[in-house]
């Protein structure tokens, strides 16, 4: 992009001719496009050395503290048993 601003410049074109220029906007294009790319991937980097942390954090702790902080929560409220339907053979059969 220098390179081309300064042949833009040495033909003589001012600030406003060179900012209408069709390949100083393709590569302005480019540049941004770049940097969308480039944060993406930044973070992403930072999510995954996030889950990276908290994965070692989650090895690092005994088994036994895990389970027993499960064992320490409620048991689920029990269901009632459901009922069973008849069978269609136990049905009387419908006149068609």
């Amino acid at each position: 992009m220098q390179t081309r601003l300064a042949i833009l410049e040495e033909k003589g074109y001012d600030e406003k001719k060179i900012a209408r220029e069709v390949g100083i906007k393709e590569l302005k294009a480019k540049i941004k496009q770049s940097q969308v790319r480039l944060r993406a991937i930044d973070a992403n980097e930072k999510r995954t050395a996030e889950l990276a942390t908290i994965k070692a954090e989650r090895l690092a702790k005994p088994k036994e503290e895990a389970s027993k902080a499960k064992k320490q929560e409620e048991p689920p409220p029990e269901t009632k048993p459901k009922k069973k339907k008849k069978k269609a053979e136990d049905a009387e059969p419908q006149p068609a």
